[in-house]
């Protein structure tokens, strides 16, 4: 729900459907504060420490749910209206805590690369997914905090997701090298894109470094032949880290191929819905929508139709070499683009007001 949110509420009206999304997840939450995989929890998967019962990447829907919702229609309601469930289940994460971290869950699923398609993380250590988002979680609950006026709450999970995020620096990061060019390159744990991604898009890393890190994932990435080597779960902040830090032109070389891992591979083989592997001939789901994390590109960069949390919308579309035109429309806004002799002409509407 939250890793392709943004690209579900671009293509649909989810003021109803999300409400009850959160009333599901709020009903199969468990007596200890934690949430199931699923939900409604229709299958059981065994006991409270099996990572298909908990896994933080997928009970931190509970609290990325409502603010995603506020992001898009302007309206904090999910927020006040499951405060209690969101604080229930940042709490039981902390039961969970290790120094400092997180070291259960699923991470990366189905990351991409070698013979290995299917199944937990391989390239990313779980502990380095599990505690982002652990990170992630206690960051909007301290906004959660500050939205409710509970100043008590709002402390104690500022100074946690402070305690997490060093934690997370001291074990993790290798620090700053410079390259062969003179560049200044850094990476998180094994330097996977999981790993860098995902505390680029969080947060995570000290201002000083914050460049250093962006440059050894686009090495990354070009490494790989302009290849991804993520999940499920990393997809998002490897599309999003990259486009947030102003590297849309390296995303749309990721995805601009008929080769696999890849979207063009998927219409080449003539899949009529996503998959859940990258190469459909290596079996699973063939209707299975969780790559679909790059629809959030196409609206938010492409487009660049932004929903903002005051209920303003930004227009900023961000051509690339290799897309020649856009058109899209969210809501009463729409946006089109193409290139042209004099360089890129645009077209925007949207409401009077």
């Amino acid at each position: 729900t939250h890793l392709n949110g943004p690209g579900l509420y671009y293509n649909y009206d989810l003021r109803g459907y999300m409400k009850q999304v959160m009333q599901n997840i709020a009903d199969a939450q468990h007596e200890n504060g934690g949430i199931p995989s699923t939900a409604p929890e229709y299958a059981t998967f065994g006991g409270e420490d099996n990572p298909f019962v908990h896994s933080p990447e997928w009970g931190c829907a509970v609290v990325f749910i409502p603010f995603q919702y506020r992001d898009f229609y302007g309206d904090a309601s999910l927020i006040k209206d499951y405060y209690d469930v969101m604080v229930r289940y940042a709490d039981y994460l902390g039961t969970r805590e290790e120094e400092g971290l997180l070291r259960f869950g699923l991470g990366d699923w189905c990351d991409y690369g070698g013979d290995h398609q299917y199944g937990g993380s391989h390239h990313t250590p779980v502990p380095v997914v599990a505690s982002a988002h652990y990170y992630m979680v206690l960051t909007y609950m301290t906004e959660a905090a500050q939205l409710m006026g509970r100043k008590d709450d709002a402390a104690r999970f500022q100074a946690k997701s402070e305690a997490v995020k060093e934690a997370f620096q001291k074990e993790f990061f290798h620090g700053v090298t410079t390259d062969s060019r003179g560049r200044k390159t850094a990476s998180y744990s094994t330097g996977s894109q999981c790993a860098n991604a995902l505390p680029l898009f969080a947060g995570m890393v000290p201002d000083s470094c914050h460049e250093a890190v962006l440059n050894a994932l686009v090495d990354d990435v070009r490494a790989h032949g302009n290849r991804l080597t993520t999940g499920d779960v990393g997809n998002r902040y490897l599309f999003q880290a990259l486009a947030r830090d102003g590297q849309d032109q390296v995303v749309c070389d990721l995805v601009n191929h008929d080769g696999v891992p890849g979207y063009g591979y998927q219409l080449k083989f003539g899949a009529t819905s996503l998959t859940e592997l990258w190469d459909p001939n290596d079996g699973a789901s063939w209707n299975h929508f969780m790559m679909g994390q790059i629809e959030e590109w196409f609206y938010a960069s492409l487009a660049g139709i932004r929903p903002q949390p005051n209920g303003k919308v930004i227009i900023d579309p961000r051509p690339v070499d290799g897309v020649d035109w856009v058109k899209a429309k969210w809501g009463e806004f729409e946006v089109e683009w193409h290139r042209d002799q004099t360089g890129i002409d645009l077209k925007v509407k949207g409401p009077k007001e």
